[in-house]
């Protein structure tokens, strides 16, 4: 073969591995170090932050519950004293 033919194709094997591989291979070593990050969260801050997220719930349900309660309450006394006021005026008092 001749030099010249060697060459040329030494460089084009040069230039594919230019363009191609090596990208490739960066973006492979930029996957590994992605996964890598994602494997390390921090699990036991993301289940405390869980829990102290389900005992504010809990606590937001009871006063909720508390308040329909006072409304309940408040609105059977007012018929109470509705159905007085009712019974007093056919009573004539």
């Amino acid at each position: 073969m001749d030099k010249d033919i060697v060459g040329a194709i030494v460089g084009g094997i040069v230039v594919v591995s230019i363009t191609t591989v090596l990208p490739l291979c960066i973006v492979y070593l930029k996957r590994g170090e992605r996964m890598k990050a994602q494997q390390q969260l921090p699990v036991p801050d993301i289940v405390a932050r869980l829990e102290r997220m389900e005992l504010g719930m809990e606590s937001m349900s009871a006063e909720i519950e508390r308040i329909g309660e006072g409304q309940r309450f408040t609105t059977k006394l007012l018929n109470v004293s509705n159905d007085r006021a009712n019974a007093d005026a056919r009573s004539g008092k």
